[in-house]
C-alpha cells in the first residue's frame, strides 16, 4: 500500500509520492503534473481536469468547487463533498494506473484557515472516494515541511501562500526536524479567482457592459477567458483575447500596468493579513530568516516583487509554488507509513473557540494560534434552583459577542441533580486534534452524567446520504484492485480516442502523425484487451499532448461562443 500527499486545490490538484527520498508529483493529467480542479458531468461520464475545461459548459460543468466545502449548496444536484470527491477520485485512480499499484490512504492538505465544517467536509469527500485520511495538513505547514527536508533549512520562517481560492500567511519555526508554527491567518475568500473577475469587469466595462448583465454561463465563459489573459501575460506588455457575447466579437486586453492596478487591491489585503501574523508571533520581519512562496498567483512577478519590497526578506521560490504543497503531504505520509521520528509537525487552531455564555458574550476556551493537539477544561454551574439542565452553544471566532462569531454547535446536558443554582459542577472540555477538528464534552462532576459532540458540518451531505455513499465505497474497495484499474483505464483510453479524433485539425502538424499513429496503436491495445500496451500508448498520447493542449484550450475559449459550444457538444 502507498500513500500519497494530496493538494486538493480551488483551482488545480496535485498528487504527489516519495520516491527514493525525493517527493514527486504524478503526472495524472494529460502528461501535466497539476489537474484543473474542474468537473464536466455529461450524459457520458464524469469528465474532470483539462479535458473538462475544453467541454466547459454551465449546463455541465463546475469549478472552484472548494470555496463551497461544508456548505449546503448543490451543484447538478450534488454537495460540494461529492464534487470534491469526484476529483479525488480521479486523481486516485489515474495514479494507480501510472504507478501500477493501489491507494488506500493519503494526506490531504487544507488552508490553514479552514473551519471545522470545511475540514470534515474535506474528510468526508476522500471516504467518498475510497481513501483514509492519515491527517488533514494546513498548506503552509506542508509548504515549509518540503523546504525543511528538501533544503535542509532551520530557522524561522514565513509562508505567503496565494492560491486560487484562498490566501494564507503562516510564520514557523523550524529546527532539527521540528515543525513549529508560531502564528497563522488568512482569508478563504481572496485568491486569483478574484482577480480573474477584476479582469473581467475591466475588460467588459470598456464596452459599456455590465457584468451583471450577464447570464452564469456567460460569467463562467468569461472567467476563463480573463483567467487566459492573467496567465499569458508573463513579461509581455499586453495580452489580448477574444470573447464573444450576444453573437459579438470582443477583444478583451490585460496590460502590465491594468494587471498591477487590478492586483494591487488584493495584495494589500495579504499584506494586512501577514502583518497581522507577525504581531500574532510576538517577532520582527528581521527575525524571518526567509518568506516561502506558495500558489500559483505567486509565480507572477508583480506578486514576488511586492511581497519583497513590503518584507524586504529572501524569497524561496525554487521549488514550484504550484507542487511545493503536495510535496509536503506526501513526505509527512512518508514519515507515517515507515513510522519515521526525526520529524514533529507542531499546527496551531486558526480561530479563536468558546462557548457562549449568558447574555450572550463568549468564553473563550482556545485561543487562536493555540498549538495542537490541544484539550483545554472550564467549569460552569446552574443559574436557577433545581435547574435540571444546561444548553451549550459552541462558536468560532474573534468577537466578543457570540452572534458576531460563527456557529459550530448546540447541544445539552439533561439529568443534571435538582440543586440549588451554582450548586452543580458541570466541567466543558474542549478538545481539537492534529487535524484541527475539534470535539466538545460536558459532565457533570458529582453524577458523571455527560454528553459529547464532534462538530459537524450544519450544512452538506445528510447522514443517510453519506451511509449509502460509504457503503457504495466499501462494496467498490471489496472488488478486485486490478479490474478496476482495467476498468478505468479501458473507460480513459476511449475517452482519449474520442477527444483527440474530434480535434484532429487542431492538432500542431509537427505532432499530427504522431498522435494518430498512437491512436491506431491503442485501438488495437483495447480491442486485445491489453491493458499494458493500453497503458503505453495512452501515457504516449498524454506525453506528446502536453505540449500543445492548452493552446489548443485557451484558443478554443477565445473564439467559441456558449451556444456554440452547447451545440458543438450535443
Amino acid at each position: 500500500m502507498l500513500i500519497v500527499g494530496i493538494d486538493l486545490g480551488t483551482t488545480a490538484s496535485v498528487i504527489a509520492f516519495m520516491q527514493h527520498g525525493t517527493p514527486r508529483s504524478i503526472a495524472v493529467d494529460v502528461g501535466k503534473n497539476t489537474t484543473p480542479s474542474v468537473v464536466n458531468y455529461e450524459d457520458n461520464g464524469i469528465i474532470v481536469g483539462r479535458e473538462a475545461i475544453y467541454r466547459i459548459d454551465p449546463a455541465h460543468s463546475v469549478f472552484g468547487i472548494k470555496r463551497f466545502m461544508g456548505t449546503n449548496k448543490k451543484f447538478f444536484g450534488r454537495s460540494p463533498e461529492e464534487i470534491s470527491a469526484d476529483i479525488l477520485t480521479y486523481l486516485k485512480r489515474s495514479a494507480e494506473v501510472t504507478l501500477r499499484t493501489s491507494l488506500d490512504a493519503a494526506v490531504i492538505t487544507v488552508p490553514a484557515h479552514f473551519s471545522d465544517a470545511q475540514r470534515i467536509a474535506t474528510k468526508r469527500a476522500a471516504s467518498i472516494a475510497g481513501l483514509k485520511v492519515i491527517r488533514l495538513l494546513n498548506e503552509p505547514t506542508a509548504a515549509a515541511l518540503a523546504f525543511g527536508l528538501d533544503k535542509k533549512v532551520n530557522g524561522i520562517y514565513a509562508v505567503y501562500d496565494f492560491g486560487g481560492g484562498t490566501f494564507d500567511f503562516s510564520i514557523l519555526r523550524l529546527k532539527d526536524g521540528i515543525f513549529q508554527v508560531l502564528a497563522t491567518g488568512g482569508d478563504n475568500y481572496l485568491g486569483g479567482n478574484d482577480l480573474d473577475d477584476s479582469i473581467l469587469i475591466n475588460n467588459l466595462s470598456s464596452y459599456g457592459i455590465d457584468i451583471s448583465q450577464l447570464n452564469e454561463g456567460e460569467k463562467m465563459l468569461g472567467r476563463l477567458v480573463a483567467k487566459s489573459l492573467k496567465e499569458n501575460l508573463g513579461n509581455e506588455k499586453e495580452v489580448k483575447k477574444n470573447y464573444i457575447y450576444k453573437n459579438k466579437n470582443y477583444e478583451f486586453r490585460l496590460s502590465d500596468i491594468i494587471m498591477r492596478n487590478i492586483a494591487q487591491i488584493y495584495l494589500s489585503r495579504t499584506l494586512k493579513i501577514a502583518d497581522q501574523v507577525f504581531m500574532d508571533a510576538g517577532i520582527t520581519k528581521k527575525n524571518v530568516d526567509g518568506i516561502i512562496m506558495v500558489g500559483g498567483m505567486t509565480k507572477m512577478s508583480i506578486i514576488k516583487e511586492a511581497v519583497q519590497n513590503h518584507f524586504a526578506l529572501k524569497l524561496l521560490d525554487d521549488i514550484n509554488p504550484e507542487e511545493v504543497v503536495a510535496y509536503g503531504a506526501a513526505i509527512h505520509a512518508d514519515s507515517v507509513a515507515f513510522k519515521k521520528t526525526n520529524m514533529l509537525l507542531i499546527d496551531v487552531v486558526p480561530l479563536t473557540l468558546g462557548i457562549e455564555t449568558l447574555g450572550g458574550n463568549v468564553d473563550k476556551i482556545i485561543h487562536r494560534n493555540t498549538a495542537v493537539p490541544i484539550v483545554q477544561r472550564r467549569e460552569y454551574t446552574t443559574h436557577k434552583n433545581r435547574q435540571d439542565g444546561i444548553k451549550f452553544h459552541v462558536v468560532q471566532g474573534e468577537r466578543p459577542l457570540a452572534k458576531d462569531c460563527r456557529s459550530l454547535a448546540k447541544f445539552e446536558l439533561t439529568d443534571i441533580p435538582k440543586m440549588p443554582a451554582g450548586a452543580p459542577r458541570i466541567v466543558v472540555e474542549f478538545s481539537v486534534d492534529v487535524n484541527g477538528i475539534l470535539s466538545v464534552k460536558a459532565s457533570e462532576k458529582t453524577t458523571g452524567v455527560a454528553q459529547s459532540v464532534l462538530i459537524e458540518p450544519s450544512s452538506g451531505l445528510s447522514d443517510d446520504d453519506m451511509v449509502t455513499i460509504l457503503e457504495n465505497a466499501v462494496k467498490n474497495r471489496e472488488t478486485d484492485a486490478l479490474e478496476a484499474a482495467h476498468v478505468f483505464l479501458k473507460v480513459e483510453s476511449e475517452r482519449m480516442i474520442n477527444f483527440w479524433e474530434s480535434l484532429t485539425n487542431e492538432i500542431p502538424r509537427e505532432h499530427k502523425k504522431f498522435v494518430q499513429n498512437e491512436i491506431a496503436s491503442l485501438k488495437k491495445a483495447l480491442e486485445s484487451e491489453d491493458f499494458s500496451q493500453m497503458a503505453k500508448h495512452k501515457k504516449n498520447i498524454e506525453d506528446i499532448s502536453g505540449q500543445f493542449l492548452d493552446e489548443i484550450i485557451s484558443e478554443r475559449l477565445s473564439r467559441k461562443t456558449l451556444d456554440q459550444n452547447r451545440r458543438e457538444l450535443a
